[in-house]
């Protein structure tokens, strides 16, 4: 009886991780729902993930927003330009220390 339990318990979390791994990812742009291909294409353009949701996209200048509100929220491709800035280095910042250099 205890063993029929945990197969059932095994079975049902089972379909319940390959519902969760199959789940449609919901990008809507100008009211259009996006196929994953175009997803795919959008966050290649964007340098990163977008996550689901409902966008507005102003295809010329590249701002973008959420749907429903008229303030934009940045340009599509904000992400490429903030990965290509280098952050100062700990020498360059005047936080590298050598060693017994604090205890002098």
């Amino acid at each position: 009886m205890k063993k029929r339990y945990i197969h059932i318990t095994v079975c049902f979390v089972f379909i319940l991780f390959s519902t969760i791994a199959q789940a449609e990812r919901i990008v809507i742009v100008n009211g259009q729902q996006l196929n994953q291909e175009q997803i795919n294409n959008l966050e290649q353009i964007h340098c990163g993930p977008i996550a689901n949701g409902n966008y507005w996209l102003d295809l010329n200048t590249g701002i973008w927003g959420y749907a429903g509100s008229p303030t934009p929220q940045g340009y599509i491709t904000d992400p490429c330009y903030q990965q290509q800035q280098r952050r100062p280095g700990l020498s360059e910042r005047g936080l590298l220390y050598s060693p017994g250099e604090l205890l002098r």
